[in-house]
């Protein structure tokens, strides 16, 4: 009797495993051949709101998960692509990421996985948010950076127009885009669009949602654009940057690409005199002495350092004589900001005061004495350097670049969206 009872339990139980199963997870989507499911979902809107600072409700759940099933969509689309390139983030890279969120927020190592998981929501969702979001860098390094150069009549154009700004009140900017792939889905990503401002209005921290459901390129800093000039961007967002006030945000706005929600984060007068900002060319001369060096070794090699910045008159003549020294080394430090000297008082002191040509030192380093020699400065009126109006106008270009590489992606892949959520 009870070996019978246990064969009809059995049959029983493996006749409805499946439908206990599809009872338990609903697959929603599938794209290629991953598939994601109800429970990925849910907990992936969890964390969103968790991370936004919005009060929680099945309400507001539901109006949340649509669109984040469709950033789900497109980060498998990202890593699966990587896969395909032989690119993946590593696990030392998903910690960094985690360390900066850490740091950025003012928490203690590890304890942003202890937040997460104390609100009920497993570790895994930010680890696979995190990982897309290297796998999408690493891609726009691969493919698409090779096909983006900035010219230098453009740095020129740029320059000019700088210059023209002198002045002017420049804003500090932060961006939530939701892209518009094909006409016929304009209007659902406008329906996306506005429950973004609705949750802004709900009180959610622009950064935090720009980290989870802007679709840009600057999503990861949190939509930062940095410091915009008035005719700088899209002539509806330039319009729309001037009348906001500082700690505002838009309501979206129509671009070829999109939507578009800005976020005036500060203000400040073009080309103020900003002495932390100027950027300086330097050669630098180490000359080796131990950390544990007395001071009789440490004053002989002081002298030796002062002997050889006499007759120095160029960055060149630093070289030569680094050549002349026994254990010398020298090389070229680019592009180095004045306010980033702080690190080392007597550099920042002496420094920033030189001329081209002139050397300030030696300083204790912890490879040994240093001289340093200024080749040129750049930015002490206030404008951008060459270099900064060049990386400025190449994320510009890799942001419409990646836009269109995304869409590229998502017209390639067999996309089955099998439920609504």
């Amino acid at each position: 009797m009870s070996a019978l009872f246990f064969r009809t339990f059995l049959v029983v139980v493996i006749t409805l495993l499946p439908a206990l199963a599809s009872a338990q997870v609903r697959v929603l989507a599938r794209v290629n051949d991953d598939a994601i499911t109800d429970f990925d979902l849910k907990q992936r809107v969890l964390f969103a709101i968790r991370t936004t600072g919005l009060q929680d409700s099945a309400d507001l759940r539901q109006r949340m998960a649509a669109q984040i099933l469709r950033q789900m969509i497109d980060e498998r689309l990202q890593i699966q692509d990587a896969k395909r390139l032989g690119l993946k983030a590593t696990d030392g890279e998903i910690q960094q990421r985690f360390g900066d969120i850490e740091r950025a927020a003012g928490m203690s190592r590890g304890q942003f996985k202890q937040y997460i998981q104390s609100t009920g929501v497993s570790f895994d969702i930010a680890v696979q948010q995190i990982e897309a979001q290297i796998a999408w860098s690493k891609i726009i390094r691969r493919r698409v950076r090779p096909q983006v150069d900035v010219s230098e009549s453009e740095i020129d154009d740029a320059l000019n127009r700088a210059r023209s700004n002198v002045g002017k009140t420049e804003s500090r900017v932060a961006e939530i885009f939701v892209p518009i792939d094909r006409a016929d889905m304009a209007d659902e990503a406008k329906r996306s669009a506005d429950r973004i401002i609705e949750q802004l209005r709900r009180g959610a921290a622009f950064g935090a949602v720009a980290q989870q459901f802007s679709q840009g390129a600057t999503a990861a800093a949190g939509g930062e654009l940095g410091w915009v000039l008035p005719g700088s961007l899209d002539p509806a967002l330039d319009a729309a940057v001037e009348r906001l006030q500082v700690r505002q945000h838009s309501e979206p706005i129509r671009s070829a690409a999109g939507w578009h929600i800005l976020y005036v984060i500060d203000r400040r007068s073009f080309a103020a005199a900003r002495p932390d900002d100027v950027r300086l060319n330097l050669t630098q001369m180490t000359l080796p002495l131990p950390v544990n060096a007395s001071p009789d070794e440490v004053a002989k090699a002081t002298a030796e350092a002062q002997k050889a910045m006499t007759g120095v008159r160029t960055c060149a003549d630093l070289h030569a004589r680094s050549r002349e020294l026994k254990g010398a080394t020298s090389g070229d430090l680019s592009d180095v900001r004045v306010g980033d000297l702080q690190a080392n008082p007597q550099m920042f002191e002496q420094i920033p005061k030189l001329n081209p040509g002139g050397t300030a030192g030696p300083f204790r380093v912890a490879e040994g004495l240093q001289v340093v020699a200024l080749c040129s400065k750049a930015g002490a009126d206030g404008l951008p350097t060459r270099d900064a109006i060049s990386q400025q106008l190449l994320l510009q270009k890799l942001e419409a670049a990646g836009r269109r590489y995304m869409r590229d992606l998502r017209r390639q892949a067999t996309i089955d969206v099998k439920q609504q959520p």
